[in-house]
């Protein structure tokens, strides 16, 4: 099954697409589906507010970006962003897993989270697309249908961690919960 195949599959159903990622020995698919999700997003989204000359929210955390520049400079450092956040919270993960005696095979860890923060983007990358085109890209907004959609990528990462890391369900999903509090965290500081 191909990459894009196992992405719509876990649209539909995340458990058939980690079934397939079972095999998988090396992050391949996570390293990816990480990359299509954080190139994707800086050349389409945030291209297009910089493009709109959209303002930000909220006046960046980071003292040497300038409001001004933000997404101008974003549409570069997003991808080196999506690598450090995978890497952050398969690594958060993992430690996890090892402080409660529990063995993990880390090149999954990155499967699954890598596959998790990908399978809801087409949804959210049409959906910011109709928000900016009809003038709606505001804060409340976004941040209430950002906040569901990160939802829906802790449900499939709990699949994941269920499927390829033989997790019970409340296991499973409090590590979800925890790497996706994590990203939330780190995300609010750099993502605007």
């Amino acid at each position: 099954m191909g990459f894009f195949r196992v992405w719509f599959s876990g649209i539909v159903n995340p458990s058939r697409a980690y079934d397939f990622l079972k095999d998988k020995k090396a992050p391949e698919l996570g390293l990816y589906a990480v990359l299509t999700r954080f190139l994707g997003t800086s050349l389409t989204t945030i291209l297009l507010l910089f493009l709109m000359q959209y303002k930000l929210f909220e006046p960046s955390y980071l003292t040497f970006l300038s409001t001004q520049n933000y997404y101008k400079a974003e549409i570069f450092f997003m991808p080196v962003f999506g690598l450090f956040i995978w890497l952050l919270m398969s690594g958060t993960g993992h430690l996890i897993f090892r402080l409660s005696g529990r063995s993990s095979d880390f090149d999954k860890l990155l499967n699954v989270v890598g596959f998790g923060m990908l399978v809801p983007m087409p949804v959210v990358w049409v959906w910011d697309w109709l928000m900016i085109a009809f003038n709606s890209y505001s804060l409340l907004p976004m941040a209430v249908s950002h906040f569901l959609f990160q939802l829906w990528e802790t449900g499939v990462e709990c699949v994941g961690l269920r499927r390829l890391q033989k997790l019970k369900a409340p296991s499973a999903l409090g590590i979800a919960i925890i790497i996706n509090a994590l990203y939330i965290g780190v995300a609010a500081i750099v993502i605007r």
